[in-house]
């Protein structure tokens, strides 16, 4: 079974900009479409969105920026209970601040929820996108992010919820994940994780392939649950394994 999404590539933004001889971009990696290569779909502006200091470009290549949800820890991957408490809050706060600069500059925010984040699981995520993609509908009638220019959306990583001690159930957890977010999600991002070889409490992520991701059952699932326009983001640096793996040519 081979997927039919568009194919989105994230390639390391200072090594784009070496090749073009451009200045480095405020970001760390930009997403290129791999029918377009020249029309980049947006941009990954890492660190921490809710420790006071996270900015991002309005100039940044393409209508996306990409970030994760963030955390009230004192470390970006650190768990801490802090973010089931008052990470919504000062989740919707950012949100609040940051969606007339969106608007005015036609640019989308793009979460990635993770594990260790604020949001963190399918309820949190789930709650976030009923309140800021579809605000004011029924989200048992409204089961896709509406194709309308809109301040916020949210990223699918399936990689990016896992936790050691799910890795035993991982198929029936990916199922849920998948129901979840399939049809809700502006994009999915596919990159593997295994466990930290000198953390077991902790996932460090890997090329997709070379970690814990079960191959035929997230491709079964992609054709399930994923509209065929929802793209699907991969590592341009391991484009061709990543094309492989999903049963698609380069």
């Amino acid at each position: 079974m081979h997927t039919a999404h568009p194919i989105l590539a994230m390639h390391e933004a200072r090594a784009l900009a070496a090749l073009f001889g451009a200045g480095a971009p405020a970001c760390d990696w930009i997403a290129m479409p791999l029918n377009a290569p020249g029309s980049p779909r947006g941009a990954f502006v890492g660190g921490n969105p809710l420790d006071g200091s996270w900015l991002f470009d309005a100039e940044l290549p393409g209508p996306w920026v990409f970030a994760w949800s963030g955390t009230l820890g004192d470390s970006l991957f650190a768990a801490d209970p802090v973010n089931w408490m008052r990470g919504p809050t000062a989740l919707n706060a950012l949100c609040a601040e940051l969606a007339p600069q969106l608007q005015r500059h036609h640019k989308r925010l793009v979460l990635i929820p993770h594990a260790r984040h604020v949001l963190s699981d399918a309820r949190s995520a789930l709650t976030w996108w009923c309140d800021h993609v579809i605000p004011g509908q029924d989200p048992n009638i409204v089961r896709h992010s509406p194709d309308i220019d809109r301040p916020f959306g949210l990223a699918f990583d399936p990689a990016a919820f896992l936790e050691p001690s799910m890795l035993t159930d991982i198929e029936d957890h990916m199922q849920s994940l998948f129901a979840s977010f399939g049809p809700r999600a502006d994009v999915v991002i596919l990159r593997d994780a295994t466990v930290n070889e000198t953390d077991p409490e902790q996932m460090t992520p890997c090329p997709l392939g070379s970690g814990r991701l079960p191959r035929a059952r997230i491709r079964e699932l992609l054709a399930l649950h994923v509209p065929e326009s929802t793209p699907i983001m991969v590592q341009g640096a391991a484009l061709n394994g990543s094309l492989e793996w999903l049963g698609r040519s380069a």
